[in-house]
């Protein structure tokens, strides 16, 4: 039989939970239906293994996924707007290109394409596959896409 502290270190994702780093460094992890991310409306929350993410379409197609809070004053990015490529942060203006670019910083006078360039925004890679959009949380390099039988293209949920 399992006991109660045996069975929540096998089933916990959040935080530093085993099953969580396990899942986190190894898999690419689907997040949402790539329907329900549409250029032009509002970014979507996503809330993985405890943590909160925002995802959005940007006008060329790519998906972007980045830590909730903006890097500069931690306002929440899922009140930002979506600008072509980019999402705008309603605090201050900045906007986070689809890549985890800061592009434009309004805020900076002094030189603001170095300042931006040095700004570290937490983003990961996506990728589209089945009709869902999957997320790489590993941290590292993210490895290729696995070979899924039934994600093939025309598959959508």
């Amino acid at each position: 039989m399992v006991t109660w502290a045996e069975n929540e270190l096998l089933t916990r994702v959040e935080g530093d939970a085993p099953l969580g780093r396990l899942m986190r460094e190894n898999y690419w992890i689907p997040f949402a239906l790539s329907s329900h991310l549409v250029h032009g409306e509002a970014p979507a929350q996503v809330r993985l293994f405890g943590e909160n993410y925002v995802a959005f379409r940007a006008g060329d197609g790519r998906i972007g996924l980045f830590d909730e809070l903006c890097p500069h004053r931690r306002a929440s990015l899922a009140l930002g707007r979506i600008e072509g490529n980019g999402l705008r942060c309603i605090y201050h203006g900045w906007k986070i290109d689809v890549s985890g670019c800061v592009a434009e910083a309004p805020t900076q006078l002094v030189r603001p394409e170095q300042f931006a360039a040095r700004v570290r925004v937490v983003h990961f890679p996506v990728h589209e596959s089945g009709g869902l959009a999957w997320a790489w949380l590993g941290g590292a390099d993210a490895p290729a896409f696995p070979e899924l039988p039934w994600a093939h293209e025309g598959v959508h949920w």
